[in-house]
């Protein structure tokens, strides 16, 4: 029962974190001209208690904060990040927004009613949840009545939101004043520490976002009686707009390595001041603290860089930062020689921050030779922060023919360039599923998965339409978890216009599809033919491809597709096995609908522009082509012995 009142009070929740569209019906102007419409009149943050009822059951109420929103003749009423501790010792839970829409709005007698509305909500957990809601707002008060119906649990949920206005301004400020605040100031009283403890202690306080309208406070260490640094740490504290600034309201923690001592914590943020209000007890002795702090960026990115020469390409290109770290990628043009690359760049960065080349301020102007690789540092104004940038040259592949006939010499690779466990590669651009293969295979010894001397998943048939294909198969690898990364049931056989780089982690990152593309594309052409395996295996969760289940109802089918992709930079986007079809950056995609066919059959399918896109010849686009033996081989399912054989293709312009 305790597991079904959680389950239910979290599909209250989500009714909850409800927009409300009103209508405007406002009938009493009181004779002195056009009144503010209802939408202005109730806009603004509210703050009360949520009261849940099962069946009649009471649950521990919550406080819960509304935020009314002007949308024209409507407003919207939005619950956000909402969390609710139900039991002591378990983990709150946490919800997100969902939409109440077409709530009708009228105002009687100076209250503004919030007609019955009904609303059907689909969840995973409790199946169709039938919600009804009805509510007022008088004077800056908003009360809220909800009932929620599970038909999946005959279960009633009734809850009652009843809070007071405490501003106009339902903005989300969290996002604004997250950042590292510098100590200006601190001050103590109600005991004494050594002077010099006082000097290191707390160098500055880190806000960070928590939710809607919710920071915390990262560790800062406070002294405390017996010279003992105690450690602050807020998960989660209310804020609010006030005429002044933004008023953070009083929260409590525990310290983090000592939880006799307490704290309590309120502040202001006023002109990019920080004042913050830390009261520490263990019960015996209290102390004061009163840190002042001044609002330092903690952003440290080269937002862009430019180089006015004519010995390259296009302009350096930046990669997106991780883990303190991102590449910038430089296309010089054919010919260029070395003593060309003394280039003088321009550095766009975060602002305040601090651009570094050789562990000293950049100083603009200086020339940098990037004939071979260079190191850039970027500090925040915070000082907290640094990103460190590589910049090397790069290849702009820009005669890429996205035509293959398969009858070039193949390439001879070996995994891990070991000499041992051979395949076959196309070459000239174009890969296979091979690598990841290998490195199955290069797994056998430990995990008995799939033997060196087994067939590869591409090979080159002379079986074709003419001189050479390549012939697609998918493979039973078995299925088995091995520490770091999954060997599916089935590993498909693929070729494609790219470049196979394993990545144990996630395998279908390996696959990196695509090159430049500057020309309209407008078909996708080629032949095939296909068998199918006999055994369909489906892979539920293609984060965990050592599981499978048999499934009697498919029979493989092949995939062969074209992608035409947008993307920011030619170095660092890319589309791979997780969303080659899926990207919201695809622009057009010609797809085969393919099918057995016991002989060679000819396709030729036109590319089909998602809505609203088209070829824009100032963008910068990729082209994928991709065929596999397996339609579903992205998702680790398929049919083991599907066959794919695939000759002559060609995309046109």
């Amino acid at each position: 029962m305790r597991i079904m009142k959680k389950n239910l009070l979290y599909a209250l929740m989500l009714v909850c974190t409800i927009t409300l569209f009103a209508s405007c019906n406002d009938d009493d102007d009181n004779g002195k001209g056009e009144e503010t419409p209802l939408a202005q009149q109730i806009v603004g943050t509210y703050r009360g208690q949520l009261e849940v009822s099962v069946d009649e059951t009471d649950l521990e109420p919550s406080q819960q904060y509304i935020y009314v929103k002007d949308a024209g003749n409507v407003v919207s009423v939005e619950l956000k990040d909402f969390s609710v501790q139900l039991e002591a010792d378990k983990d709150p839970f946490n919800v997100e927004d969902i939409t109440f829409s077409n709530v009708p709005v009228e105002k009687v007698e100076g209250v503004v009613q919030l007609k019955e509305t009904k609303l059907t909500i689909n969840d995973a957990t409790l199946g169709e949840l039938q919600a009804t809601l009805v509510g007022t707002e008088v004077s800056g008060k908003m009360d809220l009545n909800i009932t929620v119906y599970s038909s999946t649990l005959k279960k009633n949920i009734k809850a009652i939101f009843s809070g007071d206005k405490i501003n106009s301004d339902p903005k989300d400020f969290a996002e604004e004043i997250a950042s590292w605040y510098a100590r200006e100031d601190l001050k103590l009283t109600g005991i004494e520490i050594d002077p010099e403890l006082m000097k290191s202690s707390v160098k500055g306080i880190s806000i960070v976002r928590a939710g809607y309208n919710k920071i915390g406070i990262e560790s800062a260490v406070f002294y405390f009686v017996g010279d003992k640094g105690k450690y602050l740490e807020i998960k989660s504290m209310d804020i609010q707009k006030t005429q002044n600034g933004i008023e953070l309201l009083e929260a409590t923690a525990v310290s983090k390595y000592d939880k006799k001592v307490s704290f309590v914590v309120s502040g202001t943020i006023v002109d990019n001041k920080l004042t913050l209000n830390v009261t520490m007890s263990d019960g015996t002795d209290t102390a004061e603290y009163v840190f002042t702090g001044s609002y330092k960026r903690t952003d440290a990115i080269i937002e862009k860089m430019t180089i006015n020469s004519d010995v390259l390409i296009l302009q350096p290109e930046i990669s997106a930062v991780s883990s303190n770290k991102a590449n910038i990628a430089i296309y010089k043009k054919a010919g260029v020689s070395n003593e060309q690359l003394s280039l003088v760049p321009e550095f766009e960065v975060s602002s305040g921050a601090t651009l570094y080349y050789n562990n000293e301020p950049y100083v603009k102007g200086t020339a940098i030779d990037f004939s071979v690789e260079q190191k850039f540092k970027v500090t925040a104004e915070s000082g907290q922060t640094s990103v460190t940038y590589t910049v090397n040259l790069a290849e702009l592949v820009q005669d890429f023919a996205f035509k293959t006939n398969f009858d070039g010499e193949w390439e001879q690779e070996s995994f891990q360039n070991q000499g041992e466990i051979l395949f076959d590669e196309p070459g000239a651009g174009w890969s296979t599923s091979n690598g990841g293969v290998a490195y199955i295979k290069g797994m056998h010894g430990f995990l008995q998965c799939y033997a060196p001397d087994k067939p590869n998943a591409v090979t080159i048939s002379t079986d074709s339409k003419s001189g050479k294909a390549a012939r697609l198969e998918s493979l039973d690898t078995t299925g088995k978890w091995a520490i770091i990364t999954s060997v599916p049931k089935v590993t498909s056989g693929s070729v494609f216009s790219g470049v196979f780089e394993v990545d144990p982690i996630n395998t279908l990152k390996s696959t990196k599809f695509g090159y430049p593309c500057f020309k309209k594309p407008v078909a996708f052409k080629g032949s095939y033919k296909f068998t199918a395996g006999k055994t369909y295996y489906t892979c539920p969760d293609p984060s965990k491809a050592h599981i499978f289940e048999v499934d009697a109802t498919k029979t493989d089918l092949p995939a062969m597709n074209a992608v035409l992709y947008e993307v920011d930079t030619y170095a660092f986007d890319i589309l791979d096995g997780t969303n080659l079809l899926t990207s919201d950056k695809i622009v057009a995609i010609a797809s085969v609908d393919g099918k057995e066919q016991a002989e060679y059959t000819d396709f030729s399918v036109d590319f089909k522009f998602k809505d609203g896109k088209n070829f824009d010849p100032a963008k910068k686009y990729k082209l994928a082509v991709v065929c596999s033996s397996s339609k579903d081989g992205d998702k680790f399912s398929g049919a083991p012995g599907s066959v794919l054989y695939v000759d002559n293709l060609e995309v046109t312009f």
